[in-house]
């Protein structure tokens, strides 16, 4: 049987889903909610929680709470089109690659099974839809290892067929960047 918060955050998701609540809307106070519900703050503010982990409510301290325009859903997928699937929808993303050469502290040691300030090679890929940040990647690679050389602190912009070629261990040109 669902807790009583799951109850309240599928009705206000469905009110959110058929623009009874719409965009940009605030909702009415969290009293006022757990009231109309029947339910304890605390079991209202579980509800809010759900809600705001899958990105419809936003919180604003001092404010309230309000719906949010859903981010659009991001696919990555290959370059490769696969039968009986569509293609993927033209999406505005871009892909920014940090790299960066540092020390393995003692969690990356054990993981990698290099010796703690070992030099690593890190990659931090960030994806970015608009201005909006969508998803951060990081990989660290034994230097001594690292296919696509670290020459310092650098951010390049990336497209997804290049992203994928650096994730996939295939080395990059200069003219690419």
């Amino acid at each position: 049987m669902a807790n009583r918060y799951e109850h309240v955050a599928d009705d206000l998701r469905r009110l959110i889903a058929t623009g009874a609540l719409p965009v940009g809307e605030r909702l009415p106070a969290e009293q006022e909610l757990a009231s109309r519900y029947k339910v304890s703050t605390p079991t209202l503010r579980n509800a809010l929680e759900v809600l705001q982990s899958e990105g419809l409510v936003e919180k604003r301290h001092g404010s309230g709470n309000f719906i949010r325009r859903p981010g659009q859903r991001i696919t990555y997928a290959s370059d490769r089109h696969e039968a009986g699937r569509s293609p993927i929808p033209n999406v505005a993303v871009s892909v920014s690659l940090e790299t960066a050469l540092v020390k393995a502290d003692a969690r990356l040691s054990l993981l990698l099974a290099v010796r703690a300030g070992s030099p690593l090679a890190e990659y931090a890929f960030i994806s970015h839809q608009g201005a909006a940040p969508r998803s951060l990647a990081r990989v660290y690679v034994p230097h001594a290892v690292a296919r696509l050389g670290v020459p310092g602190r650098e951010r390049v912009a990336v497209g997804r067929q290049r992203a994928a070629a650096a994730v996939r261990g295939g080395g990059t040109s200069d003219g690419d960047r």
